[in-house]
């Protein structure tokens, strides 16, 4: 049946009633919350010192158990040393009003460009965060692009992990820092998915990307060795690549599958990984978790956390369907881990610059593939947020225009946008009518690598469980 309204409907009372009035008031989007940029250790940047700086850490002394004999003075010993950088990048947006058209339209439209513009400076920065910890902690894994052989010069899905290689074992070799592959500073590859050996070792010296200056996609890598046939989507890891718990096991993530749902076992392994490296937890005592809603509803489905749980149906995990702290880890849900709908452009079968997040979202980096879900445990200095106070751009000479900190807020909750510069440029076309909002920060945010304790991975400090969706 048609639907009507409480007044008549004849067309003489319809034409008397303003119909469709237009509710003076924007409503607010959803939005997610912003978590990982919270991860980073905040660090201000010193004045005059240049753009980039250039940060050692130590390794340990070996344990020296042979006592000495008598008479004898001990050899001395030496530590490794290691180094990372971080390099001051500017990021920006901006968003212009025309004021007439904000004074008459529904509401006040400058302010609520404003407002709009500072959630996006939040969520940018956040997802850069999120990018640079994803990306370590993935470092080193990738699949050949295509079938390919016999060749030695290897086109791969992704480059990230394998263009830069420290080696202090070898003469000419990078002693330090990691710097760009080369004959002299070569690093070390295991290719599975050959034809003849289970897999082969490869010393890689060069890489081309597809994109200039990007280490995080598509490319190919040169290496030394012998040339080998590969199959399509063969699996490819370095010898520092970061250790990652992969649900069902495997080499590549191509052996995601549907029936790799996340356990309390998965989350269990990669906390104790923690242990075995040294890794410190978070100054709050715990180690943290960043898990998507996906991730958090399987564990639900664990037959081992549901018996954790019985006859406790009022426990606060299943009233406020939350993880809370369990195995010495707070768990977050974040539904800004990467997903196909957080990534690039939403098609996981193209990767962009625009978002560069090196990880595929699919098990065969398709369309139409497994979709492939990413818990992420971080511990203590995984990254640090370097930044330079913007009040030391500002002279005598004063600015055109306003300048303060962003204050953004969705559904009556502020957004964090700690250290964002918020400008309102004054009119200056010619009717002064136009009114520019920008928001910009300037910093970087290097993960630091702890090559020279433990093993030979270069990132200990976060670890990844990859599981996929049933």
């Amino acid at each position: 049946m048609p639907d009507y309204s409480v007044i008549l409907q004849t067309p003489q009372i319809r034409s008397l009633v303003q119909e469709k009035i237009l509710e003076r008031a924007f409503h607010e989007a959803m939005f997610p919350r912003l978590l990982f940029r919270a991860e980073a250790a905040e660090v201000e940047w010193p004045a005059n010192v240049g753009d980039s700086q250039v940060f050692t850490g130590v390794g340990l002394m070996k344990p020296k158990l042979k006592p000495l004999a008598p008479g004898v003075d001990p050899v001395p010993s030496d530590y490794e040393k290691e180094q990372w950088e971080a390099t001051l990048q500017q990021y920006a947006d901006s968003i212009d009003t025309h004021m007439p058209t904000s004074v008459n339209a529904i509401a006040n439209l400058f302010l609520r460009n404003a407002n709009q513009l500072g959630l996006s400076a939040g969520q940018t920065l956040n997802r850069v965060v999120r990018n640079r910890l994803y990306n370590a902690a993935e470092a080193g894994h990738t699949v050949a692009d295509g079938a390919q052989g016999p060749v030695a010069t290897l086109r791969v899905k992704r480059l990230n992990g394998f263009t830069k290689a420290r080696r202090p074992d070898l003469a000419n070799g990078s002693p330090v820092r990691f710097a760009t592959v080369s004959g002299n500073n070569p690093l070390t590859i295991q290719i599975y998915d050959t034809a003849g050996p289970a897999f082969v070792t490869r010393e890689v010296t060069s890489y081309t990307a597809d994109n200039v200056g990007d280490e995080y996609g598509p490319g190919t890598i040169t290496f030394t060795g012998g040339n080998v046939t590969v199959l399509d989507r063969a699996a490819v890891i370095a010898n520092n690549r970061t250790y990652l718990v992969r649900v069902g096991g495997g080499y590549k993530i191509d052996d995601v599958g549907t029936s790799d749902t996340l356990r309390l076992q998965d989350l269990r392994a990669a906390i104790a990984r923690f242990w075995t490296v040294n890794a410190a937890e978070m100054p709050d005592g715990r180690f943290h978790c960043h898990l998507d809603p996906t991730s958090q509803a399987q564990v639900f489905q664990d037959d081992e956390f549901q018996r954790l749980l019985t006859a406790l149906p009022d426990h606060f995990m299943y009233r406020q369907f939350a993880l809370g702290e369990l195995l010495g880890t707070v768990y977050f849900r974040n539904s800004e881990c990467p997903q196909v709908e957080t990534v690039g452009d939403g098609n996981p079968a193209v990767y962009t610059t625009d978002d560069p997040f090196a990880g595929e979202l699919t098990n065969n980096g398709g369309a139409t593939g497994v979709r492939v879900h990413r818990a992420l445990l971080i511990s203590q200095a995984a990254v640090f947020e370097y930044y330079q106070a913007l009040d030391q751009l500002i002279t005598e000479a004063g600015v055109t225009g306003k300048v303060g900190e962003a204050t953004p807020s969705s559904n009556g909750i502020e957004i964090a946008a700690d250290r964002i510069q918020l400008i309102i440029r004054a009119p200056l076309n010619r009717l002064q009518d136009m009114v520019s909002t920008s928001w910009k920060f300037i910093g970087d945010w290097p993960v630091r690598t702890d090559v020279t304790v433990g093993d030979a991975a270069a990132f200990k400090r976060m670890c990844l469980v990859q599981h996929g969706e049933a």
